[in-house]
């Protein structure tokens, strides 16, 4: 994901330090303010990463998907500055902090790389604060945008997150994205997939809330 620019001889060896884990939904994969172990690159289902906030508990400050690592920003500090947590079953690769640091401090090219993806990770922050948290864009079109970015690949699959953590996003009340998301469902703009709470997600008209994701 991030060593393109690395000699294939480089990466053989660089894996033997790589170990896969699966995560159940809801399952904490690392907390924050707790001494920084591991990255972990995520192959598989999307995690929250969370801020503690005394006003609300927790905020949801940005979402990881397949391809994405969680724990870069804190990769070269002592503590984790976010909790990353499952949402639905994850698969990442757990790469020991000290692995990684060693290996980044051999390879030039490395470094640029992650440069380059901790300054895609801090635009995605700032895009998240103006585009999704509170103002004065409706909820409509907040919830929307939210979808969007929750898409999975390049089809009309979208990581199907509780109500809760919907609203937490976007700053509105449960209820008002409970009724955004049933007004939705009733248009076919979405349509609720998944048997479990691990495998569900929606099937969007992707056209449709583009469309909405820029009304004022």
């Amino acid at each position: 994901m991030v060593c393109s620019d690395v000699t294939l001889d480089d990466l053989v060896d660089f894996h033997a330090g790589i170990d896969d884990f699966d995560y159940d939904h809801d399952a904490t994969i690392f907390g924050m303010g707790e001494a920084t172990e591991a990255v972990y690159c995520i192959r598989g289902g999307a995690v929250k990463m969370v801020r503690a906030d005394p006003a609300v508990g927790g905020r949801i400050v940005r979402v990881l998907k397949k391809g994405d690592v969680a724990g870069l920003e804190s990769a070269f500090a002592e503590r984790y500055e976010h909790t990353a947590v499952a949402v639905g079953a994850v698969r990442a690769c757990r790469i020991p902090i000290a692995y990684f640091r060693h290996f980044v401090a051999k390879h030039a090219g490395l470094q640029v790389r992650l440069f380059e993806k901790s300054q895609a990770a801090l635009r995605e922050a700032e895009t998240w604060l103006a585009e999704l948290v509170g103002g004065t864009i409706p909820a409509r079109t907040r919830l929307a945008r939210l979808l969007l970015r929750l898409r999975i690949g390049d089809g009309d699959r979208i990581h199907r997150f509780s109500v809760n953590d919907m609203a937490t996003i976007i700053g509105t009340t449960p209820e008002t994205v409970s009724r955004i998301v049933s007004e939705f469902v009733r248009q076919g703009l979405v349509v609720k997939g998944g048997n479990s709470i691990v495998s569900r997600h929606f099937r969007g008209d992707i056209a449709a809330l583009e469309k909405i994701s820029q009304e004022a």
